[in-house]
C-alpha cells in the first residue's frame, strides 16, 4: 500500500469521471454526486470540522453564497470527518441550505485530497464537477483560508455554463 502522508497534489484529473460515492447527511438520508449527474454542477467542499472556527467560516461563507450557486445551476455537497451528530448541530446552527455529510472514516476523504488516518485530518478541498460528474477544477490547501475565493468558483461555473449553453 502507497503512504500518501505528505501527498498534496491532486488525486484527479481534469475530466476524468469523480469516484462514486453515498454518505449520510445531517438530514438524515444518503447524498451522492449521482443525485445532480446531467442536471447541475456540483461542488464537492471538503472541510476540517464544522465544530471549529475555519470550517464555520468556509461553511457560512459558502451558505451566504448559495443563491448565486443556484443561478449557476450547481449544487454544493459539504463533506467533513465529523461524525453525524455533530454535523446536524452544526447544519441546524449554521442554517446552511446545502447537505453537510459526514465521512468519519475518511475512505470518501481519501480519495479525494489528503487524509491522515491516524489523526483523522484532511487537507481542505474543493472539488468543482461538471454536470456529467467529471472533474473541472480541484483545489487543495494547508487550511481553509488558502482555498480560492467562491468568486472565482462562480467564474469557472460561468464559464462551463458558457460551454454547455447553445
Amino acid at each position: 500500500m502507497t503512504d500518501n502522508t505528505n501527498r498534496r497534489q491532486p488525486w484527479l484529473r481534469h475530466d476524468e469521471i469523480i469516484p462514486a460515492f453515498t454518505l449520510p447527511g445531517a438530514d438524515g438520508m444518503p447524498h451522492s454526486p449521482w443525485d445532480y449527474k446531467q442536471r447541475e454542477n456540483l461542488v464537492l467542499l471538503f472541510t476540517r470540522s464544522a465544530a471549529d472556527s475555519e470550517g464555520r467560516g468556509l461553511l457560512r461563507a459558502f451558505a451566504r453564497q448559495y443563491s448565486d450557486f443556484r443561478e449557476e445551476m450547481c449544487a454544493i455537497l459539504a463533506i467533513t470527518a465529523d461524525p453525524v451528530i455533530n454535523n446536524l448541530e452544526a447544519q441546524e446552527a449554521l442554517h446552511l441550505p446545502f447537505p453537510l455529510l459526514s465521512d468519519a472514516q475518511g475512505n470518501v476523504i481519501a480519495r479525494y485530497t489528503f487524509w491522515d488516518s491516524t489523526t483523522k485530518s484532511l487537507a481542505p478541498s474543493i472539488v468543482l464537477a461538471t454536470r456529467y460528474n467529471s472533474l473541472h477544477r480541484q483545489w487543495i490547501a494547508e487550511n481553509e483560508a488558502e482555498l480560492p475565493p467562491i468568486t472565482e468558483i462562480l467564474e469557472w461555473l460561468q464559464y462551463l455554463n458558457r460551454l454547455c449553453t447553445p
